[in-house]
């Protein structure tokens, strides 16, 4: 009978109600969470919104961007002013700490510029992505601070058990070693390995100082083909001085470490515990938002299919109404 009907679309709209109820409850606690964490209302805590969390997150991904900037700056300063990288006869920690704050300040960049797109975008697949992402960083960076901790101890000690005749040695057989040394006697003064005014004798151990009584001529003061031929014949050490520089070069540069590069990497160190901890945020906000807003799209969908079927309803009783 149409009675019948009538109670049958009511019971619909009951059910309609009751779904609507539960989306707007859902809908609320989207934006605002209500339930209570070890007696404390959750609504206190600073991230409990996803506003709050977006923002947390772009400040972050704003000091990533910041620090990997400087990161990149230092990184190509060891590189191109200290030439710490051509000492990997000590340790390849000194090629691994410039490598890592370079390289690494790149990649840095990059994901945080990948950060700032995924949580404007609201994207659940881009911050997943951006979440490993920064998880591979985080690995990076500490390889870098444990190498760079490591290599503050190879500045104190690890000059002393450092063995350059070999490389001395290969001067003029290898191009590399060649070029190495050149550019570190030029830049720094220097000549040889090791000691005060007495470096330039470790090229008398090699065969071009023990056959020719010569050294390379990127140790003369004054550079110029042949400069420092024959220069071991020469007996009086004022014209020695005149000639050529004679402090070791791993003496000078061990002191220009101790004086500003033991400082850069203390810095690093500790910069880096800070960054550290701030991608471990970043990877819990990038999780969190993207739940969040994968949960979003499910309430969106809820909600239509929702609409859809309390419109059909209201419909069907429409027509049910006016047969009564």
């Amino acid at each position: 009978s149409n009675y019948s009907v009538i109670l049958k679309v009511n019971a619909h709209f009951e059910v309609i109600q009751e779904e609507e109820s539960d989306v707007t409850h859902l809908s609320d606690r989207r934006t605002e969470e209500t339930t209570y964490i070890k007696g404390f209302p959750y609504r206190m805590s600073f991230f409990a919104t996803i506003e709050s969390r977006k923002a947390a997150s772009f400040m972050i991904n704003a000091t990533l961007l910041i620090s990997s900037l400087i990161l990149i700056g230092t990184g190509a300063s060891l590189m191109g002013f200290y030439r710490v990288q051509m000492l990997e006869v000590i340790t390849v920690d000194f090629i691994i700490v410039p490598t890592v704050l370079t390289g690494g300040g790149i990649f840095t960049l990059i994901v945080s510029i990948f950060g700032l797109t995924a949580v404007a975008r609201e994207d659940t697949c881009l911050l997943l992505s951006y979440a490993v992402l920064v998880a591979v960083d985080f690995c990076i960076l500490m390889a870098g601070i444990i190498s760079s901790v490591r290599l503050l101890f190879d500045i104190q000690i690890g000059f002393l058990d450092a063995d350059v005749m070999s490389e001395l040695s290969a001067y003029e057989t290898d191009s590399w070693v060649r070029y190495k040394w050149d550019t570190i006697q030029t830049e720094f003064t220097c000549c040889g390995g090791y000691g005060y005014a007495q470096g330039y004798t470790d090229w008398k151990k090699t065969s071009m100082g023990g056959t020719r009584n010569s050294v390379p001529d990127s140790c003369c003061l004054f550079i110029a083909p042949g400069c420092g031929n024959n220069l071991f014949e020469v007996n009086d050490i004022r014209v020695v001085i005149g000639k050529i520089n004679v402090h070791g070069c791993l003496t000078v540069m061990q002191r220009r470490l101790e004086t500003h590069v033991t400082v850069i990497l203390i810095v690093f160190a500790a910069v880096g515990g800070i960054l550290a901890i701030m991608q471990l945020l970043s990877v819990v906000l990038a999780c969190c938002l993207a739940s969040n807003f994968s949960h979003g799209d499910e309430i969106s969908v809820y909600e239509y299919e929702t609409r859809s079927r309390a419109g059909s309803v209201s419909k069907r009783s429409y027509g049910a109404e006016t047969t009564f």
